[in-house]
């Protein structure tokens, strides 16, 4: 078996990076407004975020160690993902610091727009940078799934602008 290529492992980095700033911001966001739509959308998006840096976390763990990728179907099902909690410390976003109690609704859906967008077009980057079958469709799961993310927001926006 050819070994991982550093691309692939450093896709997988970006990944886990990007997924935990987000994940960040949305709790910050969540606690810094007293919008009850804008507090349940950024519940619903960080929880997914924390979902998808397990997904990666899990990957490069397999990667590194058995060079092998595993279906991202199967890797929520494992027991021992790592704690999201004992990494928060370590991140810095300049969006995340942004985030007060008077930041308006707007700027939070703005700032989680341009985070979710930036995440969807580095996993749809990385789809091309991954020779294996079961890499690509990870990659392109997580890049439909924050495409997703991106129409919710978008409709917040949009419903927040009425």
């Amino acid at each position: 078996m050819a070994p991982v290529s550093q691309t692939v492992l450093d896709g997988l980095n970006e990944g886990i990076k990007a997924e935990l700033a987000a994940y960040v911001f949305y709790m910050k966001g969540k606690n810094s407004t007293s919008e009850q739509r804008l507090k349940d959308l950024l519940a619903t998006l960080a929880s997914e975020e924390r979902d998808h840096y397990k997904i990666l976390e899990r990957q490069y763990d397999n990667l590194v160690r058995s060079e092998i990728w595993a279906p991202y179907n199967d890797i929520m099902l494992q027991p021992g993902l790592p704690n999201i909690d004992e990494q928060v410390e370590d991140v810095h976003n300049e969006y995340i610091d942004e985030i007060t109690e008077q930041t308006s609704p707007m700027r939070i859906l703005e700032i989680a727009l341009m985070l979710e967008k930036r995440a969807r077009d580095h996993y749809a980057d990385m789809v091309d940078k991954v020779d294996d079958p079961k890499g690509k469709d990870m990659f392109k799961y997580l890049s439909k799934f924050e495409n997703g993310h991106v129409n919710k927001i978008t409709r917040m926006m949009r419903e927040l602008e009425k």
